[in-house]
């Protein structure tokens, strides 16, 4: 018979978040959250080059290139904000209901709904598929290392009864996913890896895996991502690569300065 570990439950009580600049803290210590971490091993996007590149293009000014590209990313990051809400709800056996008025606040009409209903259906897929497979501990579940100063935050942790281990999940609403770049790879300490979604959102599961583990002496088992974009026609599962070793350079880099 499996029992939850406690320490799943009294490890990070003492950590507070705030949403909306997603910012972590420990007392009066600012926390880095490993989002931020992973992105300085990222070259830094050249908007400017891109955005003349792509105006010349598609015959457009430079400045409406970027008003697209503005938009494109307030709508990704608002209708993921809103496909993470109804996951957590449904796997909380909680009634969510779709945040129209926010939506049309924030654009004048609402470019996501359409999106949100294909993307809904994937979700509930996911749900009846592991309902008794996958039995969920933790919803938003905050976790922090007090040495590196470093915190971060999952989407919800399963028990997995095949696997008997305990599991880190993450929901993915990207429009696309890449699993290789041939052109860029990551920087410092991370050189060897590409520079692709899958290396990145399994340096995130891997650092979240090493915090917990470390801080709690809980064992887990693998780490997945369930893609869930409306260009597909279903919920795709993609397993974490362990990129421990990977993690332990990012932790001395940080706490040998």
């Amino acid at each position: 018979m499996f029992s939850i570990p406690t320490e799943l439950y009294n490890t990070f009580n003492d950590v507070t978040y705030y949403d909306v600049p997603h910012k972590y803290y420990l007392g009066d210590k600012e926390l880095t959250s490993v989002t931020t971490i992973l992105h300085k091993y990222q070259d830094p996007f050249k908007e400017d080059y891109w955005a003349r590149k792509k105006a010349d293009e598609f015959n457009l000014s430079v400045e409406e290139v970027k008003n697209c590209w503005k938009f494109i990313n307030k709508k990704g990051t608002l209708k993921g904000s809103i496909i993470h809400d109804y996951s957590e709800n449904l796997f909380l056996h909680k009634v969510f209901y779709y945040p129209q008025d926010l939506v049309i606040k924030e654009f004048g009409f609402d470019p996501i709904r359409r999106e949100y209903e294909i993307t809904k259906k994937h979700v509930d897929n996911f749900y009846n598929d592991t309902v008794g497979k996958l039995i969920p501990i933790k919803t938003e579940f905050i976790m922090y290392d007090s040495e590196s100063l470093i915190g971060g935050m999952t989407d919800i942790i399963f028990y997995n009864v095949k696997a008997k281990e305990i599991q880190i999940w993450d929901w993915k609403t990207n429009k696309d996913f890449t699993f290789e770049n041939s052109y860029q790879n990551l920087t410092n300490e991370l050189s060897d890896l590409n520079d692709c979604d899958h290396e990145i959102y399994s340096l995130q599961l891997s650092m979240y895996k090493y915090i917990i583990e470390k801080n709690t002496g809980i064992k887990l088992g693998k780490s997945y991502l369930v893609w869930l974009s409306h260009n597909n026609n279903n919920y795709k599962v993609i397993e974490g690569i362990d990129r421990k070793n990977h993690i332990n350079k990012i932790i001395k880099s940080i706490t040998n300065k």
